[in-house]
């Protein structure tokens, strides 16, 4: 079927056809309609493209989606039902200073730099101070990211802790996307008209849309993170405690970069202690689980387990945008 997904401020995702502008069915008496027992019936819609009511909240969103939350539960790989069940508790106003949550879509494109290889015994922190080799590439990153807002501010603020801060903000999807880029690296002119300067970077703007996929991808996994709320919560508390311990090195960094020269100072990269703690303990039990995966296939043994460097597929040649690059060019 050919429409649009419409969060409702009701908590009802409802769909309405290109073929009528005036309807909109809840998606759940559509798939009552034609197919009840499909366990696969919303990803029909994975594609679709998302409008969100004016006024629908974070918690508006979860409740509807609450009849498909075991299939996005596999599909995001975060628990969809701990954050709609956490969301129906009741709580007390929120002290943080959000004032929505706005999901866009945003390109950067960057100089491509190379780092040497460390050396033995090299501390990390001096590997990563070392000066970076600029290459003849770029980085191109894109994303659909979901973060706090508040009106006056330029910042983007995170979403992942206490789900009950945050829980009745209105989300708003921005229809323009952004591809950035840094000054320095003159890509884009600002004498072209359309191309907007800030202190360090030019950028442009254009019309886009979202699909459904994106946006649950943006709320999960780009805005809350976690995979449910008690770890998201935990996780800003030991942020909290980690960032009162370090106040001492934030006053002295303000206190350097607010001398009279006018010359830009060179930052350097400090690690504090623990900063990597819960990335290691990720590791470790992602490690962990792969090993006793892998001891339970290889006792399957029902299909071959390859060992071995796996060459991928190559083309002789690259052409893009109608110019054809050799492998050894790039």
């Amino acid at each position: 079927m050919e429409g649009q997904l419409i969060f409702c401020s009701d908590s009802i995702l409802r769909f309405r056809s290109d073929y009528e502008e005036t309807t909109a069915l809840p998606l759940l008496s559509i798939q009552k309609t034609i197919s009840a027992t499909d366990p696969f019936f919303l990803l029909r819609f994975f594609r679709h493209t998302v409008i969100i009511e004016e006024g629908a909240t974070l918690a508006n969103i979860f409740f509807a989606i609450e009849p498909w939350k075991e299939l996005l539960t596999a599909y995001l790989d975060r628990d969809v039902a701990a954050y709609i069940d956490e969301v129906k508790k009741p709580s007390k106003s929120s002290t943080w200073d959000l004032e929505w949550i706005g999901i866009d879509r945003r390109s950067a494109v960057y100089r491509a730099y190379q780092y040497e290889d460390k050396d033995d015994g090299e501390d990390f922190t001096d590997w990563l101070n070392r000066e970076r080799i600029p290459t003849d590439q770029f980085d191109i990153e894109s994303s659909c990211d979901a973060s706090g807002f508040i009106k006056g501010d330029k910042e983007r603020w995170s979403l992942s802790g206490n789900i009950h801060e945050i829980k009745n903000l209105p989300v708003i999807l921005y229809n323009k996307q952004t591809l950035v880029t840094v000054q320095k690296d003159d890509l884009l002119r600002e004498s072209v008209t359309g191309v907007k300067s800030t202190d360090h970077s030019r950028l442009v703007y254009g019309d886009t849309s979202f699909s459904f996929s994106e946006v649950m991808e943006a709320i999960f996994i780009s805005g809350l993170f976690f995979d449910t709320p008690q770890a998201a919560e935990s996780s800003f508390e030991e942020l909290k405690n980690s960032l009162a311990g370090l106040e001492g090195d934030i006053s002295k960094t303000a206190e350097y970069n607010s001398g009279d020269s006018e010359e830009e100072k060179p930052l350097k990269v400090e690690i504090a202690d623990g900063a990597f703690d819960s990335l290691i303990t990720h590791m470790d039990s992602e490690t962990e689980n792969w090993l006793l995966i892998k001891k339970q296939c290889q006792q399957e043994g029902s299909l071959p387990i390859r060992i071995g460097v796996i060459t991928p597929a190559e083309p002789p040649e690259l052409c893009l945008c109608g110019v054809v690059i050799k492998p050894d060019d790039v």
